[in-house]
């Protein structure tokens, strides 16, 4: 397999390769393939992507075969797509406009499918000065807005969606990749961040409208540094609310991360121990605010060795 950065290849080319044999994508230490034949696909890949190795002639193994079919079930229908895994499907067919997200959705799937060896939390992770703060959050706690916000000034992203902790030395696998944003949250990072490199918004999915915030060019060449939880923040959004904290001991901080934890049951009374592990060093707190400024200025303020 000869690969390439994807900034090499035209959209064309990048087309080319998804409506033919497949397009191979180089994810941090994943190697997915990926087809698309719903025309959709190429230019928020050539705009999100740019920095990744990609291969338009895939040959070998890889950690996962993705394919978005479009089809319509009559010929007064409208168009759908669907998300094909290796022949199954674990998403519902969407409208053909939201290829892209489902695609987005589909990864994140898939790398978490692909990292059972390891424990993989519903949390967004940055880094900065070698150890990891881990967000970890339900919908509308605001941590992609924050981990957008923190990832595109000073810290280093690790992922905005999936913290993956190696069983082995328990360190934070980075997997990089384009940052998902929503709804009133893709204006705040556009102000915030006004270099911010984003998608079209995609409206009327079932998460509303979402637009996706390309990586930083360091981060995805730096996505095979693993770096140990430094600091564990639960942060909370609330409208209007002054910024309060609260730290957590770490045995309160473990029971919250197994509530946002994937894979922890299945890998039983080692992979509790794995993620105590883990965390063994961090400091932990819940969070509520009401506005990016403040959280951001309290993270970099206590989230750093000498605080």
């Amino acid at each position: 397999m000869t690969s390439r950065r994807l900034s090499e290849l035209t959209e064309t080319q990048i087309e080319q390769a998804l409506q033919g044999e497949g397009l191979g994508l180089v994810v941090a230490s994943f190697h997915g393939l990926v087809q698309c034949n719903a025309g959709l696909l190429s230019s928020p890949l050539h705009l999100l992507y740019t920095d990744y190795l990609a291969d338009t002639s895939p040959v070998g193994f890889y950690d996962f075969r993705i394919n978005l079919k479009k089809f319509r079930s009559a010929p007064w229908k409208p168009w759908q797509v669907k998300f094909d895994w290796e022949g199954s499907s674990p998403f519902p067919a969407l409208p053909l406009a939201h290829a892209h997200p489902l695609f987005e959705w589909g990864l994140n799937w898939c790398v978490a499918t692909a990292s059972g060896a390891h424990t993989v939390i519903h949390s967004a992770v940055v880094e900065r000065d070698g150890l990891a703060l881990v967000l970890p959050g339900s919908p509308g706690s605001g941590k992609s807005t924050l981990c957008a916000a923190l990832a595109l000034t000073d810290w280093r992203l690790l992922s905005d969606e999936l913290t993956i902790i190696s069983q082995v030395d328990g360190k934070v696998q980075p997997v990089p990749r384009p940052i998902s944003l929503k709804n009133q949250s893709i204006d705040i990072i556009k102000a915030f961040v006004p270099s911010a490199e984003l998608t079209p918004p995609v409206v009327a999915t079932h998460k509303g409208a979402i637009a996706y915030a390309r990586p930083p060019r360091s981060a995805v060449q730096a996505s095979h540094m693993a770096v140990p939880v430094g600091y564990v923040v639960f942060p909370k959004f609330v409208p209007g609310a002054q910024l309060d904290f609260e730290p957590l001991t770490r045995a309160e901080a473990l029971t919250e991360l197994m509530e946002n934890t994937f894979n922890v049951g299945l890998l039983g009374a080692e992979g509790f121990a794995s993620l105590a592990r883990a965390i063994a060093n961090a400091k932990c707190y819940a969070v509520e605010y009401g506005d990016l400024v403040s959280i951001v200025n309290w993270v970099n303020t206590t989230c750093r060795p000498s605080a």
